[in-house]
């Protein structure tokens, strides 16, 4: 997932697929009742009653037990509930799945559709071909540091047109080294990856960019891993970041089997979000990152301050209509923070020039 915390932003998925379900429902994430925590509730009232459904994220690799389909039974029951989902990105075992059906426990199964919605920027698919695929680049330093560079696509792309090394008069990208060396990775089966070791010439520098994410230093040597993967050839009026097409989710009822498919650009991750200033967000389908500086009257001051598109880092300082808070999510890991209040401060200080 496109977030910098998979857990929250399941659970924002979740939410927002609720909403997007029942528009007129209360839905709300990272919910108290009676002291006791859900990741979403959803209140919605039908003729002269009051409904309450309470739903657990799973957001695992294993088949969800029997022991957490039982515990949910319990605190559910707590919270008075009227309905019980749990939503899960794995399986369910068996026994669990006699559990919820036995206490009315709704299951429901989420995954990536194959589907896209490429009709968002007037695209359509042309063709389908085999193409290089680089899954990961290391740098090794001199002093025996290494540097992973970010595997996501947009990221991986501005990086390895960004930094540059440097031998003696000699100066080149990292994208031009990869090109020089693509002969050699390709070839093979579709879908198997293999690690190439790329030796640097003796003193090699690196030199740039200088935004405090790489370190500019002697290199000694590249590990990358590469291979071969069908890829999809689109046509359309717009140069679109590839990145930018994010796949549908397919929700299912594991009891029924029944499946709903929900374009995931549309959702509205930001469930009850309002902007707040000094405070970071992020649109997670996007991959962007923002600042809030400010709120005059109905429209927030907001810096964006990543988007990584084509290679290029793009920066924009712009005013937003507040009622389009529930498109950002906050920042919460510690890590990314940092690194945005770096990139913010250059920004800050260009726009001040």
């Amino acid at each position: 997932m496109p977030s910098s915390d998979k857990w929250k932003y399941f659970e924002r998925l979740i939410a927002a697929i609720h909403r997007a379900a029942d528009e007129g429902a209360d839905v709300r994430w990272d919910d108290q009742i009676n002291g006791r925590q859900f990741d979403v509730t959803i209140r919605f009232k039908r003729g002269l009653y009051n409904y309450l459904t309470v739903v657990e994220c799973k957001n695992q690799g294993a088949a969800v037990p029997v022991k957490e389909v039982e515990a949910f039974v319990t605190k559910a029951a707590d919270a008075h509930a009227d309905r019980a989902v749990i939503a899960s990105t794995s399986s369910f075992q068996s026994g669990a799945q006699a559990v919820a059906q036995r206490h009315n426990i709704t299951l429901i199964h989420l995954t990536d559709s194959s589907d896209v919605d490429f009709s968002v920027f007037g695209a359509k698919v042309v063709d389908t071909i085999d193409a290089l695929h680089i899954q990961s680049v290391e740098l090794e330093y001199t002093d025996g540091e290494r540097k992973i560079l970010p595997e996501e696509s947009h990221k991986q792309t501005y990086y390895v047109k960004q930094i540059r090394l440097r031998c003696g008069s000699e100066q080149a990208t990292l994208d031009e080294i990869i090109e020089g060396q693509s002969s050699k990775m390709v070839g093979g089966e579709i879908g198997v990856y293999a690690t190439h070791t790329v030796e640097l010439p003796l003193d090699t520098v690196v030199t740039g960019p200088d935004d405090g994410e790489i370190p500019l230093k002697p290199i000694e040597r590249l590990h990358i891993r590469a291979g071969l993967k069908k890829a999809t050839v689109l046509d359309g009026p717009i140069k679109v970041d590839p990145y930018l097409f994010v796949p549908d989710v397919k929700v299912q009822d594991v009891a029924t089997g029944k499946e709903e498919i929900y374009r995931q650009n549309r959702l509205r991750l930001g469930v009850n979000n309002r902007f707040v200033p000094g405070q970071f967000y992020e649109n997670p389908q996007l991959a962007m990152h923002y600042f809030c500086q400010g709120i005059q009257g109905d429209l927030a001051h907001l810096f964006l301050i990543e988007s990584f598109q084509h290679g290029q880092l793009i920066q924009v300082e712009f005013l937003q209509e507040t009622k389009y808070s529930e498109s950002y999510v906050p920042v919460t890991d510690k890590a990314t923070i940092e690194r945005l209040q770096r990139r913010l401060q250059v920004i800050k200080g260009h726009s001040l020039a």
